[in-house]
């Protein structure tokens, strides 16, 4: 990670996504977008019809980080998986995981440490184009076609555009379109409880906080967890904002979607913003999070039925819907996204291969099979058929819960030719992505990245302001006015302005690259 809130009688929103959730080496702005059309519109051609020979003769481990926790049976998927990967290509996989709890430390520390990693989940929301010009990932213009030729021709021309930093290639972008969603899933059977009929607004929200509070104090109103995310953004998304740096869990400068002009705006600049942070104080004291979540770590409260509801994207609801129906059958999760509706950043999901990596062609080759192999895809992503599933009318059902968490972190290759969602899906949802396409509008920020190298000082210290003064905010720790004022010159001191006017002729830039 993939990780979007709203305010007050605003309809709820997000920016993840998930939100997301979540940090150059050339001095002049990376613009993603504005990669060579030419390049990316005749990648098909540009393809080799065949992976050249390689010298597979020994044999290698290729190492791959991804978000989430190994299931029961992880080691005997791995295992017949690396059965068919050290016969076609003479490799074996090892898969590591990063908690959800401490992702936003880990994942960092893991690039930067040196460590050998072959593989690796990228999203705009873990600050890919941040972490590619700061040299985290190798550039695989050439291995992604050499190597993966097969994906690199599935490749949408706005995928490769927007997988590119400062005019190179750094990741492979999954060939599925996710939409901007982002709002609270909650529980149908709380609020037939409630006596109430739905949630449409985050006035309906916070009634309904309210009634978990009153009427069940064992659930947990919110189930937040340290990534905080969610509740800030919630609101800030309700007024079309769209962050535009790739710290998503405390984004300090936003666009207006629908702005032609792209005027930057910063988190003092929020229309409300002070109301906004008096609402959170009222929240906070009306104990809708405990005191303790910077130090919680349990981002699975409301799937195992420990909370009342969780602020989240739709991908995450679907899999907490049949999560939840398994320890509270009949909980019947409901969703509200409160967000604009358009088509996400194809890099709200990808892979990449680090800097570090020992085996880089081996691990795009690997790739490649993943992509375009449905055996290879299954198992990552389902388990072992017969044990874990089976497939039933073109849907994927679930034999054994416990033993295999399906798509358990495998975002970053997800491909639309093989996925199939699941039995126990929400009952409504594919009425759902039917509304989400009708009613996408465009954005075109979502291709923007930010190039943070020409104030690198400025822009690190404005991050360690907002991590040291604006999450006690945002969670309602502090006098709302004094903390505004407080955080206001502390932004302005770590060098704010100098900031926003980068990217702000970062932005123009942009917006002049990609006229229609």
């Amino acid at each position: 990670m993939k990780k979007v809130k709203k305010a007050f009688s605003f309809v709820v929103a997000l920016v993840l996504i998930v939100f997301t959730a979540f940090s150059g080496c050339s001095n002049a702005p990376a613009q993603t977008s504005a990669a060579p059309e030419s390049k990316a519109e005749t990648a098909s051609q540009a393809a080799p019809s065949e992976t050249p020979k390689v010298d597979t003769s020994k044999e290698v481990e290729i190492v791959m980080y991804v978000l989430g926790s190994p299931s029961r049976d992880h080691d005997e998927v791995m295992k017949l998986f690396n059965e068919k990967a050290k016969a076609d290509l003479n490799c074996t996989l090892k898969i590591n995981y990063i908690g959800w709890g401490d992702f936003t430390t880990k994942y960092p520390l893991i690039l930067s440490s040196g460590e050998p990693v072959d593989l690796i989940y990228v999203a705009t929301w873990l600050n890919f184009s941040q972490q590619a010009q700061k040299g985290a990932f190798l550039p695989v213009d050439d291995l992604f076609k050499t190597y993966a030729p097969q994906s690199y021709a599935s490749e949408s021309p706005q995928a490769l555009q927007q997988a590119t930093v400062a005019g190179h290639l750094y990741a492979m972008a999954p060939n599925h379109t996710s939409y901007n969603t982002y709002g609270p899933m909650y529980r149908g059977d709380l609020l037939k409880k409630y006596g109430m009929t739905s949630i449409k607004t985050v006035d309906d929200y916070e009634k309904y906080l309210e009634n978990v509070v009153k009427n069940d104090p064992t659930l947990d109103p919110t189930g937040m967890s340290a990534d905080v995310t969610h509740i800030d953004t919630m609101f800030t998304a309700s007024q079309g904002l769209h962050y535009l740096t790739g710290d998503i869990i405390n984004c300090p400068f936003w666009v207006k979607i629908d702005d032609p002009d792209g005027k930057v705006i910063n988190i003092t600049q929020v229309n409300g913003i002070q109301d906004i942070f008096k609402r959170l104080k009222s929240w906070s004291d009306k104990g809708f999070w405990p005191k303790s979540v910077l130090s919680n770590k349990d981002a699975d409260a409301f799937r195992n039925g420990k909370a009342g509801s969780k602020i989240h994207n739709m991908d995450t609801w679907i899999g907490d819907y049949r999560m939840l129906e398994n320890v509270a059958p009949g909980a019947d999760a409901q969703y509200t996204s409160f967000v604009p509706v358009y088509p996400l950043s194809y890099m709200q999901d990808g892979m990449a291969i680090p800097a570090s990596a020992k085996n880089p062609e081996r691990a795009m080759m690997l790739l490649e099979k993943i992509r375009n192999d449905q055996s290879y895809y299954n198992l990552l992503t389902y388990g072992i058929e017969g044990k874990h599933y089976k497939i039933t009318n073109n849907l994927i059902e679930t034999i054994d819960k416990d033993g295999f968490t399906q798509e358990n972190g495998t975002w970053g290759f997800r491909d639309d030719k093989f996925f199939k969602d699941a039995v126990g899906a929400p009952p409504n949802l594919a009425d759902y992505r039917q509304q989400l396409k009708n009613s996408a509008i465009e954005n075109i920020y979502t291709g923007f990245s930010f190039n943070s190298d020409p104030v690198k000082n400025e822009y690190a210290a404005i991050q360690n302001v907002m991590t040291q003064y604006y999450v006690p905010l945002k969670l309602g720790y502090v006098d709302p006015v004094q903390g505004f004022e407080q955080l206001k010159q502390q932004l302005n001191a770590a060098g704010l302005d100098k900031v926003q006017a980068e990217l702000q002729n970062q932005l123009t830039a942009f917006l002049q690259a990609n006229k229609k």
